[in-house]
């Protein structure tokens, strides 16, 4: 029996054609998607700065940075510094924390406070020690106004700057 070259080339040449059109055929690809609406709106809770905060009170997203200046040896009241505005119909719980306290050193015992009052009401919500990490927790009923009042008695040797952080958890 005698073999054909040419025919065996075409053969193996067919036949490897076939093997790859069946790799790539094999490889059928499938696909899922996603389509969505992302809705945005203006609810929950939100800084308002407050009459007497002034260039003292910046507020960027969620974060009221303040600023507040006194003298060694004196006591000062900066109030609605800033305002806390619940701008949903329902009510939230809410839960503060003194996340990193004020240092004692620089102020008179119970020297640094910072007071929650209802704004319509004058009703007192709570006062927090922020020389220390005093929490509060509570409700921020529908469509109410809280004012924030700082009291601050700095000690007679007191000087340079202080830092402090106070977290609003709601829910």
């Amino acid at each position: 029996m005698k073999l054909n070259y040419k025919k065996s080339l075409k053969l193996i040449t067919l036949l490897i054609t076939s093997l790859l059109i069946a790799t790539v055929s094999a490889q059928a690809y499938r696909f899922l998607y996603i389509e969505g609406t992302v809705s945005i709106s203006t609810t929950g809770l939100k800084w308002v700065e407050g009459d007497s905060g002034g260039s003292d009170v910046t507020i960027t997203g969620s974060t009221a940075a303040v600023t507040l200046s006194i003298s060694n040896g004196t006591t000062a009241n900066f109030t609605h510094y800033l305002y806390l505005e619940n701008l949903d119909a329902s009510d939230y719980t809410l839960i503060i924390n003194i996340t990193s306290a004020a240092s004692s050193s620089l102020y008179e015992s119970n020297g640094f406070n910072m007071t929650i009052y209802n704004n319509s009401t004058e009703a007192h919500i709570d006062t927090l020690d922020v020389l220390t990490t005093d929490s509060y927790s509570g409700t921020v009923t529908a469509s109410v106004v809280w004012h924030i009042t700082f009291e601050v008695a700095t000690a007679t040797d007191a000087s340079g700057s202080d830092n402090f952080t106070i977290q609003f958890r709601y829910e």
